[in-house]
C-alpha cells in the first residue's frame, strides 16, 4: 500500500514538474522570438536591400549595353550622313565643269587631285596627280571651285606642279568683267594678288570680277581669278595700284580641272 501511494506521489509530482517545464519552455521560446524580431526584420531588410541592389545593377548593365548598341548605330548613321553630304557636294562639282565645259569646246579638260603642296611654302604651288600620259602641259590652267587657282609649270609622268594665283611669279592677262578693261594679274600672297598697268583713266572699281582675257585664243576667256579689294591713286603716279581678293584656299581643295587647249 505504501509502495503505491509513493509511485502515485512520483507520478503526480512528475505531471507537475513536466507542465511547468513545458510552460517554462513556451515562455522561453516567446521570449526569444521578440528578442530576434528586431534583428530577423534587420536581415530581411538587407537582403531585399541587396536584391534591390542586384536588380539595379543589372538593369544598369542592360542599360549601359543598349546604350552603346545605340551609339554604335548613331555613329554609323553619321557616316553614312557624311558619305552623302560627300556625293552630294561632287556631284554638284561635276555638274559645274559640264556647264563649264559645255560654254568653251575648244578646249580639252581633264579632272584630277590635289596630292601634295610645296614642301617650303605651300602658297608657292601644289600636286597634282595628272601628268604627261594624262595629256598635260606645260602651261595648261588649272581651275577648282570655278575659280582659276594656278597653271601647270612642271610636267611628269604621272603628277604635275601648279603654280598657284597667290604666287607672286604668278603672271596672266587679265579683265575686268563689269568694264572690259584690259588688265595684267600678279600673284601677291595667300589672299589677295595685285594688278599691273592700270592706267589712271581705266575704270577698274571695288568688287569687279577679275577673270582671264583670253588674248589670242592661248587660254579661255572668263575664268574668275578674284574680286578688286581696293584701288588708289596718287597724283602725278603712272598707274593706279589695285588689290585684288583671292577666294581659293589651296588646302581646302580637293579636286581641280586641268584645261588644255585641243590638238588641231
Amino acid at each position: 500500500m505504501k509502495k503505491k501511494l509513493l509511485s502515485g506521489l512520483f507520478v503526480v509530482v512528475l505531471i507537475a514538474g513536466g507542465g511547468t517545464f513545458l510552460v517554462r519552455t513556451e515562455l522561453v521560446k516567446s521570449m526569444a522570438l521578440d528578442a530576434a524580431q528586431p534583428f530577423l526584420t534587420a536581415v530581411r531588410f538587407v537582403t531585399d536591400s541587396l536584391e534591390t541592389v542586384a536588380g539595379i545593377i543589372s538593369s544598369k548593365k542592360e542599360l549601359v549595353e543598349e546604350n552603346n548598341k545605340l551609339q554604335q548605330k548613331i555613329e554609323l548613321l553619321k557616316a553614312q550622313l557624311i558619305y552623302m553630304k560627300n556625293l552630294e557636294k561632287e556631284n554638284a562639282y561635276l555638274r559645274q565643269i559640264t556647264n563649264f565645259v559645255s560654254r568653251i569646246p575648244d578646249f580639252e579638260f581633264r579632272t584630277g587631285k590635289i596630292i601634295g603642296y610645296s614642301p617650303d611654302n605651300w602658297n608657292n604651288y601644289v600636286i597634282i596627280n595628272l601628268g604627261s600620259k594624262d595629256g598635260l602641259k606645260t602651261g595648261d590652267l588649272v581651275v577648282a571651285n570655278g575659280y582659276l587657282l594656278g597653271q601647270v609649270y612642271q610636267v611628269g609622268n604621272l603628277s604635275s606642279s601648279v603654280i598657284l594665283t597667290s604666287d607672286k611669279n604668278f603672271k596672266i592677262s587679265a579683265r575686268c568683267r563689269k568694264t572690259g578693261e584690259a588688265v595684267f594679274f600678279q600673284g601677291k600672297n595667300l589672299k589677295e594678288g595685285i594688278l599691273l598697268y592700270v592706267k589712271p583713266d581705266q575704270d577698274v572699281r571695288i568688287g569687279d570680277i577679275v577673270e582671264t582675257a583670253g588674248l589670242n585664243g592661248v587660254f579661255p576667256p572668263g575664268i574668275p581669278i578674284g574680286t578688286v579689294k581696293s584701288v588708289s591713286y596718287i597724283e602725278g603716279n603712272f598707274y593706279k595700284k589695285v588689290t585684288v581678293s583671292l577666294p581659293l584656299n589651296p588646302l581646302e581643295i580637293e579636286y581641280v580641272v586641268v584645261i588644255s587647249r585641243k590638238q588641231k
